[in-house]
């Protein structure tokens, strides 16, 4: 049980949609409740006198759950960077910190078509000036997350790859 502790589930709804992480606790809980049936198992296990449970990788929720899937994601420093793959939007390296394209100084807002994530080079580099001022050229346009975004943002930018199958509309 040495993993217990670290361990995540991925509940999705009773529609196959990602809907939440939940601590191995948690999805022991609703697996003895039958709230979720096990999709795939992990290696770990829990042991009681006379019951051997693996805890779930994936689970279903056996009844539906109406998704905030509008839920608004928050604007912050680890959702641009899930958004932008950690990596610089101008040059393609990793990235270490974020940018205003058009900077709070000249006008620009903090939202999300204005903002994206940059190395810490190109980021001296544009420092307060324009885009156009500069040498550098946006590789992709910003976007505001839609959908089911949300949902990475409670996994991060390394979901375990057994729930890869289950997040392609995520």
């Amino acid at each position: 049980m040495n993993n217990f502790n670290a361990h995540r589930t991925l509940i999705l709804n009773s529609t196959f949609q990602p809907l939440s992480v939940a601590s191995a606790k948690r999805s022991v809980s609703l697996l003895l409740s039958n709230k979720i049936n096990v999709i795939k198992e992990s290696n770990l296990e829990i042991h009681s006198e006379n019951k051997v449970i693996k805890i779930p990788k994936v689970a279903l929720l056996t009844y539906y759950v109406k998704a905030p899937y509008a839920r608004r994601v928050a604007l912050n420093r680890s959702n641009i960077f899930i958004r932008d793959f950690n990596t610089c939007q101008y040059c393609g390296n990793t990235a270490e910190s974020i940018d205003h394209i058009i900077p709070k100084s000249k006008g620009g807002k903090h939202e999300w078509l204005n903002v994206v994530a940059c190395c810490k080079k190109c980021n001296l580099v544009k420092a307060d000036k324009l885009l156009n001022q500069t040498i550098l050229k946006l590789k992709n346009f910003p976007i505001k997350p839609e959908g089911n975004f949300w949902i990475k943002t409670i996994i991060g930018s390394n979901p375990d790859p057994e729930w890869e199958e289950y997040l392609i509309s995520a």
